[in-house]
């Protein structure tokens, strides 16, 4: 565990370090910045405190035996590509405050089956959960207005699909590939849906 007085961790400050396994972040941390655990290939468990607000791009990329994680009411905004390939994670906890996803940012997490997205987030970005086969069903908020190309492109096990009032954007390809798709609610809102959307 990191001592109480920890208030910034820096850039690559743990990355590649292959026998850590766990490790708690104390109250008091605001930010998990770029490239902070990347390659940590034996994490599979981190705490992360509520006075955090961001967590920066490639932060876990490739924590591969990462398997859940709660993210704090405090954290505003997820990096591009920050859980890229952790292919162990099953669930994520979102509270309310999250306002982005990034880019790539559950990218090919494909031991993902569960997320609750909550109120307050804005945008889903271009391949978020791209290649996450094993989500089901994704029920998004209200208040999202825009979910970026290739989102959810190949999403296989994908049945069920809930697209709230507010969203007037679908970019290209963003359901690509979900072939198991039975459900699928447009609002009224909507004003334009990209190339392949939904093939």
């Amino acid at each position: 565990d990191l001592p109480k007085g920890v208030t910034d961790i820096g850039y690559r400050a743990f990355s590649h370090c292959d026998k850590l396994t766990s490790i708690d972040l104390p109250e008091g941390v605001t930010s998990i910045e770029d490239y902070t655990f990347v390659e940590c290939s034996e994490l599979t468990n981190i705490k992360i405190p509520s006075s955090v607000t961001s967590i920066g791009e490639q932060a876990f990329w490739g924590c591969s035996k990462l398997k859940s994680i709660e993210i704090s009411s405090g954290v505003k905004s997820i990096g591009d590509a920050a859980f890229y390939n952790c292919i162990g994670l099953t669930s994520i906890d979102f509270h309310d405050g999250l306002m982005s996803i990034g880019k790539d940012a559950f990218y090919n997490c494909i031991g993902l089956t569960n997320i609750e997205l909550h109120d307050g987030l804005k945008s889903i970005g271009a391949y978020a959960f791209y290649g996450c086969d094993g989500l089901t069903s994704i029920n998004i908020p209200e208040g999202v207005t825009s979910i970026g190309e290739y989102a959810f492109c190949i999403c296989i096990n994908l049945t069920n699909i809930n697209i709230p009032e507010g969203v007037t954007s679908i970019g290209k390809s963003t359901f690509d590939g979900c072939n198991s798709l039975i459900s699928i609610n447009i609002p009224e809102s909507m004003t334009s849906i990209g190339d392949n959307a939904f093939s």
